[in-house]
């Protein structure tokens, strides 16, 4: 379908942008411990940064949004899949930068969490997100926490550069198996999507990503078993070190033969169990096969 375009006001912007996040779950906010500094906006501590979430996974302290609802992939699940037929936008590094200053002033928010749709490609998305958060660390001495998603396929010299300016960069994994993305989004490389993993579990000395790395995996948008999410999970923890790998119940928005009917209800149970079973794994050395038999 043609993608529609539009001049759009800020505010608009924002509208579009904001609600375009809401499906992501993946952001929080521990880990970091920055301090305030006299001439900075912000801090990181523990009193400064609220984790408040509402009934769709939002964070409501951080500035949750997107750098672009455009897309070139058409991942079948996603709402901004190239398909549709959305009115399209993105915002300007100096937008972003606006829009963080200004909540933060007015006591809105204490932090930002950034992701975006594919603009053009990987690199040039990474780049347009980097001039951002550079921009908001130097020319507005933004000292408050901030997560950005890594865009797998963007140049290794974006992530790690990235990576020293935020506290918490992850990437959605989306779905635990290969055939799960060949089905669904046959667009995205499952080596692309861990190589930005890899890249910040090298041993990168801090403050690089002082608060770690998550990801997000989709629960029954395929037919995974939840050994099968487990288990991904398990080698996720032992092989990178992640903070936390985030279950987000799948919410119909396309008409696809691939995918559940509209109006199907979100496995919310399923994904409340999987985060019981998880705490189960993190914490207390269970093993995923092990994790089916724990009542």
């Amino acid at each position: 379908m043609e993608i529609q375009t539009a001049d759009l006001s800020l505010n608009e912007k924002l509208k579009i942008l904001a609600d375009a996040a809401k499906y992501d779950v993946a952001c929080t906010s521990s880990g970091s411990s920055r301090r305030g500094k006299k001439g900075m906006l912000g801090n990181t501590e523990a009193a400064g940064i609220c984790h408040s979430f509402s009934s769709d996974g939002r964070c409501v302290s951080l500035l949750k949004i997107l750098l672009s609802n455009e897309c070139i992939y058409d991942c079948k699940y996603c709402l901004n899949r190239a398909s549709n037929n959305r009115i399209r936008t993105t915002f300007t590094p100096e937008e972003i930068c606006t829009l963080v200053v200004e909540f933060y002033r007015r006591n809105y928010i204490e932090g930002l969490f950034l992701s975006s749709g594919i603009v053009k490609s990987p690199t040039y998305t990474m780049e347009l997100m980097y001039q951002a958060i550079y921009l908001l660390r130097t020319k507005y001495h933004f000292n408050g926490y901030i997560h950005v998603k890594a865009i797998p396929g963007a140049s290794d010299e974006l992530i790690t550069n990235m990576g020293y300016l935020v506290d918490r960069m992850s990437v959605n994994l989306e779905l635990p198996t290969i055939d799960g993305l060949k089905k669904l989004a046959p667009h995205k490389n499952p080596k692309k999507l861990v190589a930005p993993i890899r890249l910040q579990n090298n041993g990168k000395p801090t403050p690089f990503v002082p608060a770690g790395q998550s990801t997000q995996m989709i629960i029954g948008a395929t037919g995974e078993s939840d050994l099968q999410l487990l288990s991904t999970t398990q080698k996720l923890y032992q092989q990178y070190d992640l903070k936390r790998v985030f279950y987000s119940a799948y919410v119909p928005l396309n008409e696809d033969s691939n995918l559940p009917a509209l109006g199907t209800a979100p496995p919310l149970l399923r994904e409340h169990r999987l985060y019981q079973a998880d705490w189960l794994l993190r914490f207390y050395g269970f093993k995923a096969d092990e994790l089916l038999s724990v009542d």
